[in-house]
């Protein structure tokens, strides 16, 4: 039997979900077609990354290097994004589906990542920690296997002489001293983090003196996925690692938030990647804040400390101070 309404009642049917919230089961349209249009500009960035290996690489070895990247790359990005979109759904935390960024030609890897939206705040501590630390694990772990198998296909090549990075700050001297600016090398260096290095150890062992690795696309997104695990991970605002860090402490939250904003400051004008200032500025300039919770516990459990404990260190094993060099010639 229905239920009456009363007189004062009116019975009205509920709204169906919006695109890509709780109740959605298929991604807009929207989200689809940007995740093509990023998987079509990193490819381009593959075949483009296909000389380090091949100085003149056939039509056939670009189309499949190119390929190989960016299904490698977007690989680790959805990991990554569906580790939060799943633990937001499991907290009945409104989100998005994920929005991937396509960037042909501004870009090394075609792309300036992805990102999904909150509709409704974590309530919880729990909440908050479990969706800020899930898309850094998932990404990591989609990492290694990428990482082992672009290694495996990598080429070992003699060592070009060392150059020394470009920073703004030995431009800036170069400036004041001759009146112009240091000429840039059409050219880079990857830096290698701490997992990045012991991964490489263990598939590759130690290189012939005098010996280096020319990167496979494949392995190239390998590093990328460290370095997108670090910056997400950064212990600031409204960033994977602010999340982890304000579930676990709101007060050192609010205290780290000035000193290591002005740190990543420093280290891009002082180190060969200057990528680090505008984080800086962001994270210095309003976005540092992180907003309060609705019903925050007074301690998270042990499982959450663990989480805690495995996001540091994922961010010790990622982050590299110089994970992509400017060269001087």
């Amino acid at each position: 039997m229905e239920p009456v309404p009363r007189a004062d009642e009116t019975l009205v049917p509920p709204r169906p979900p919006l695109p890509g919230t709780l109740g959605a089961l298929r991604p807009p349209l929207l989200n689809v077609l940007l995740f093509l249009l990023t998987f079509g500009s990193a490819f381009l960035a593959g075949t483009w990354l296909t000389g380090a290996q091949h100085p003149e690489p056939t039509e056939a070895e670009a189309l499949r290097q190119g390929l190989g990247f960016a299904l490698a790359l977007l690989f680790i990005m959805l990991a990554h994004e569906m580790g939060h979109f799943l633990l937001a759904r499991k907290h009945g935390v409104d989100a998005t589906w994920p929005f991937f960024i396509p960037a042909p030609f501004l870009s090394l890897i075609g792309t300036l990542g992805a990102v999904i939206r909150l509709r409704s705040l974590p309530k919880t501590r729990r909440a908050l920690l479990d969706i800020g630390a899930s898309g850094p694990i998932a990404g990591f772990l989609a990492t290694l296997p990428v990482l082992v198998l672009g290694l495996h296909w990598s080429k070992v090549v003699p060592a070009e002489p060392e150059t020394p990075g470009w920073t703004i700050f030995d431009a800036v001297l170069h400036w004041f001293q001759d009146g112009t600016w240091p000429p840039l090398r059409e050219a880079f260096a990857l830096g290698y983090p701490l997992g990045m290095e012991l991964v490489h150890d263990l598939v590759l062992g130690n290189l012939p003196p005098g010996m280096t690795l020319a990167l496979h696309p494949i392995a190239v997104a390998g590093w990328f996925g460290f370095l997108l695990t670090a910056l997400n991970l950064l212990p600031l605002g409204q960033l994977d690692g602010g999340h982890v860090l304000f579930a676990a402490s709101p007060r050192l939250h609010r205290l780290l938030g000035p000193p290591l904003s002005a740190a990543l400051l420093a280290m891009g004008v002082f180190t060969p990647f200057p990528g680090w200032i505008l984080w800086g500025l962001l994270m210095g300039l309003g976005l540092g804040a992180h907003p309060r919770l609705a019903e925050p516990e007074e301690r998270i459990d042990g499982r959450r400390r663990l989480l805690v404990a495995a996001s540091c260190l994922l961010f010790v094993l990622s982050f590299s101070p110089v994970p992509l060099a400017l060269l001087a010639r």
